[in-house]
């Protein structure tokens, strides 16, 4: 008999191949809107999480408020085919398949990245983390946070990481007004907290990446986006 991560993680898969999965992105901002609007032209289904009224109100109208990102294309995308939903309704958690948070982590007087936005998005997700689903971090911080911090929230609701759910981290590298290197052609680093939960996130991304990168973990993803931000 097939193991119960097996078989979560090749449904899985097998939805994200089909392009049957639904994608959730929390936060909609210059990392968060570019990909979700690539998912979407993709051919997923790809719901917006974004607390902002004034983002929510200016993408329902088909406008964009990212430099990267065309009126166009969110009109096509929201008003037209409606691949795209923009929403602040976490209860659609429920219906997504893989849920990549994309929020910010400012420096606080310490010059330490809060976290704040991470917890919040978190606390949301676990309401609603259900078995064979995907978690992604693609938020800036110090290595140990999807393992820290994020772990130990979606663990409370009881479901095991790398059998019931998969858990994530890949580093966001958008360059704001670059056109050389895009979303689809920057080399993507993905690490996962199990190598079942690293499988299952290189098979998202590379729906849409042309160069994915597995690592060991998450906290070599996470110490690689320290580095490169040094740089």
């Amino acid at each position: 008999m097939r193991s119960k991560t097996n078989t979560f993680a090749s449904k899985l898969m097998t939805k994200i191949q089909r392009y049957e999965a639904k994608v959730a992105i929390v936060g909609l901002g210059y990392v968060g809107l570019p990909l979700a609007v690539s998912f979407a032209e993709a051919g997923f289904t790809v719901f917006g999480l974004e607390t902002d009224k004034k983002r929510l109100d200016s993408l329902k109208r088909g406008k964009s408020y990212i430099l990267d990102v065309s009126d166009q294309r969110i009109a096509s995308l929201i008003l037209d085919s409606g691949d795209l939903v923009a929403s602040d309704d976490f209860a659609l958690l429920q219906q997504t398949d893989a849920v990549i948070i994309c929020v910010p982590t400012p420096l606080n007087k310490t010059r330490d990245p809060d976290l704040a936005y991470i917890i919040s998005a978190s606390k949301c997700i676990v309401e609603h983390l259900h078995k064979g689903q995907l978690v992604i971090l693609e938020s800036t911080s110090y290595p140990g946070t999807t393992e820290d911090v994020l772990l130990p929230m979606l663990t409370r609701s009881g479901l095991t990481v790398g059998s019931d759910f998969f858990l994530a981290y890949s580093p966001e590298r958008i360059d704001p007004g670059r056109t050389d290197w895009t979303l689809k052609n920057t080399p993507k680093i993905v690490g996962g907290v199990t190598s079942t939960c690293r499988e299952v996130a290189c098979s998202l991304y590379k729906r849409l990446v042309d160069n994915v990168v597995p690592v060991s973990n998450v906290r070599t993803a996470e110490m690689v986006k320290l580095l490169e931000n040094t740089y």
